[in-house]
């Protein structure tokens, strides 16, 4: 998922110890430890970034670094680069980080990585969303926690809908079509989206598998199989065919990114959109925006099964090269600590992935999105991510595309897919 800009001590004097007592309880869990110094690497701003990279929380990182005698070294990338950087460095055996940034890797990464998370917080994992943890899961073992929850929802224009005699946002996949039908008039479309890129989280393939689970499907069974090749793999294809006939804007089987789509419906010139939490913030600037004060979200509308969604995967994770890791550790409990997710959320747009914080009355003034993904958050969500998924949603995505452009049936299409992706499980073994 790329951003709309580029695309996530011991105490040494007295004076240091009255510092870090001044910043209050946010620190009062952290033990005194020898010295350390650890390197994460990461996206850079305005991606999802920690403190110390984007601004926010600098006077609190600030004072974790002194009453844990650690230094902290960041690499950071634009977003596009991590993946083939991180896979150039574990293969040649040079990866020099503790902590490391993920997206869907966790799997395709697994044999280099800590799985720490049962070693965290009770109260922590307790405070983030049960199915944060899928993307990090790997043969029953915990990988990484998310730290910006970024689910996709539905986005949409108030004044649209008003002027179509719409009172509230679709709840349904017949109200979905409906609405998108009649909202295409004057010029406009009722909905857009971006199909053009048939991989990856947030391509073609991943909106299929948001109607995946809500017609009640899955991609894989107990023995690691697809076993999508069913009404409901069927019935989500067919969804997003329907759509198209209904009003979705021609452009999107050509639009390649999020940003595209976006730029379509903050134009005004589409009604409904599905979008990333981190839209909302451009979508309400009048520099990049025709819609500003028009804006509104809710969760996606339910099919037979109800709402679900797919989950963009920012995920801090341990090396299991670190020579620091109960300090790496203890480094990404502060980057979860409630007062940092706050002020990520408050001063980077980029929301918490703690439900409390989620909940905040003050972040949810700010960012009204906040309120949403937290209900969408309450409903499954999965982005299937495997150590080949980039072949897996390549296949998909491939079929899907010929389905939207009229060339296959949905049966046709998730036939070819599930043989494709039955062949790339029974290869990977």
């Amino acid at each position: 998922m790329q951003s709309n800009i580029s695309r996530r001590l011991v105490l040494k004097s007295a004076a240091l110890t009255a510092a870090a007592a001044a910043t209050g309880s946010l620190f009062g869990s952290y033990a005194q430890a020898e010295e350390a110094a650890l390197s994460v690497f990461g996206p850079l701003p305005p991606d999802p970034a920690p403190p110390g990279a984007a601004k926010f929380a600098e006077a609190a990182f600030e004072a974790w670094k002194a009453a844990n005698g650690a230094s902290v070294n960041y690499e950071l990338l634009a977003w596009p680069q991590l993946h083939d950087r991180m896979a150039t460095a574990f293969a040649s055996g040079s990866a020099p980080w503790d902590i490391m940034y993920m997206c869907g890797w966790v799997p395709e990464f697994e044999s280099f990585l800590l799985p720490f998370v049962d070693s965290l917080p009770a109260d922590l994992i307790a405070d983030l969303p049960e199915s944060s943890f899928k993307t990090v899961t790997s043969n029953g073992k915990r990988y990484g926690t998310v730290f910006t929850l970024s689910l996709l929802t539905l986005f949409y224009n108030k004044e649209h809908l008003e002027r179509a005699g719409f009172k509230e946002p679709p709840k349904n996949w017949d109200e979905f079509k409906r609405y998108t039908k009649e909202l295409t008039r004057d010029g406009r479309f009722g909905y857009v989206a971006n199909y053009a890129e048939a991989a990856g989280i947030g391509g073609a393939a991943s909106y299929w598998m948001a109607f995946l689970q809500q017609a009640g499907g899955t991609m894989f069974g107990e023995g690691g199989l697809p076993v999508f090749k069913s009404d409901a793999g069927v019935d989500a294809l067919q969804m997003m065919i329907d759509l198209m006939a209904s009003g979705t804007e021609p452009g999107s089987i050509s639009y390649a990114g999020i940003n595209d789509a976006s730029n379509v419906f903050m134009s005004g010139r589409a009604s409904m959109m599905m979008n990333w939490p981190y839209m909302w913030n451009p979508a309400q600037d009048p520099k990049q925006s025709q819609i500003v004060g028009k804006l509104a979200a809710s969760i996606l509308p339910a099919g037979p099964a109800g709402t679900a969604s797919i989950d963009g995967t920012d995920t801090w994770t341990i090396s299991k090269a670190s020579t620091n890791p109960e300090k790496a550790r203890k480094l990404i409990e502060f980057y979860l600590d409630k007062d940092v997710q706050k002020r990520q959320a408050l001063d980077t747009g980029w929301l918490p992935s703690r439900l409390s914080v989620l909940g905040d009355p003050e972040v949810q003034a700010k960012l009204p999105i906040a309120k949403v993904v937290l209900d969408q958050a309450q409903h499954p969500y999965d982005s299937f991510v495997t150590a080949d998924y980039t072949q897996v949603s390549q296949a998909i995505g491939t079929e899907v595309q010929k389905a939207l452009q009229g060339q296959k049936t949905a049966v046709e299409a998730i036939t070819e897919a599930h043989e494709l992706v039955t062949a790339i499980v029974k290869r990977r073994g």
